[in-house]
């Protein structure tokens, strides 16, 4: 889901890896995102990169970042987001892009090749030293719903802004609001079985659903002025109904259902047939737009 030290000579080059702590306090995060899945987002980087690009430019605007300033882009995947923010901040400016997943930061250093201003972290982001006071704005699409102890993550992360820097990030609101994930897998349980249901609040795409714990999160981290804005966004994919289903069906809820289960190919065939029809009322002439609620939260370093 993927470099803010002022003299990082890597942010000139758009290059390399500065280090590699992509244990630590996500540990189970970091294998996940280091196998299959973080492979196949990698893969089908240009479709994703598309599908979420609304939320990218909401989040590029709330966070309003201004030329000449430090970001850090937390869970920055394959770079969409982090090289977004290079162009806002310019030639003076430098945004490092914070993953743990190795394929993922993979593609997004070849994709910031020759651009100055940008660095990339293997690291988790919940224990990093970033280095105290270090940057103007901490952002992050869709990428600290994941920390084990979200807190301790939000204490680090206020600690590496400047005093009045910003932290802004988007979250997804409540599974029943985002039919992009609902459907396939409600497709895949009516196929399947039911899964066991994760407690509140455990990490992962809905672990922010609540705007109010996320809220008492960033303030007992220690942030002030913690706000949420919660919008209604389309994500949209090129192609068909049927197009759109293989994409949702392919990540997602509905592998993890598919291993419980031990489903097959068939099975396989059967979800994505039932989400393709799901998704035909989201259905327009080359594209499909399926309805989304995103969670837009913002808090300062006192």
């Amino acid at each position: 889901a993927e470099s803010g030290y002022v003299h990082f000579p890597e942010a000139a080059t758009g290059g390399r890896a500065l280090d590699n702590e992509s244990s630590g306090g996500n540990a189970e995060q970091a294998k996940y995102w280091n196998s299959a899945p973080g492979q196949k987002w990698a893969v089908h980087q240009e479709r994703l990169d598309r599908l979420f690009a609304a939320v990218r430019d909401e989040l590029i605007r709330r966070a309003d970042p201004q030329p000449g300033w430090l970001v850090l882009d937390v869970g920055c995947g394959t770079g969409d987001t982090t090289l977004t923010f290079a162009e806002r901040v310019g030639a003076r400016g430098n945004v490092t892009g914070a993953d743990i997943s190795d394929p993922l930061l993979t593609l997004a250093r070849r994709r910031a090749e020759g651009r100055a201003g940008i660095g990339f972290l293997n690291t988790d982001a919940q224990t990093h030293d970033f280095g105290e006071g270090r940057f103007d704005l901490v952002a992050s699409r869709f990428g600290v719903m994941f920390f084990a102890d979200p807190v301790a993550a939000f204490a680090n992360l206020a600690r590496a802004l400047r005093p009045g820097g910003r932290v802004v990030f988007a979250a997804w609101d409540a599974v029943r609001e985002n039919p992009w994930m609902s459907v396939s897998k409600a497709a895949a349980v009516a196929r399947l079985g039911p899964v066991a249901a994760d407690p509140p609040g455990t990490p992962g795409p809905f672990a922010f659903a609540d705007a109010g714990r996320v809220l008492s999160i960033l303030t007992d981290a220690g942030l002030t002025d913690a706000a949420v804005a919660t919008d209604d966004v389309l994500l949209e994919v090129a192609g068909s109904p049927g197009d759109a289903a293989e994409l949702a069906t392919t990540l997602g809820p509905v592998p993890r259902i598919m291993a419980d289960h031990g489903g097959t190919e068939a099975d396989r065939r059967a979800i994505a047939e039932a989400t393709a029809e799901a998704f035909r009322p989201f259905a327009v002439p080359g594209f499909v737009r399926v309805p989304g609620r995103v969670h837009f939260f913002s808090a300062a370093r006192p």
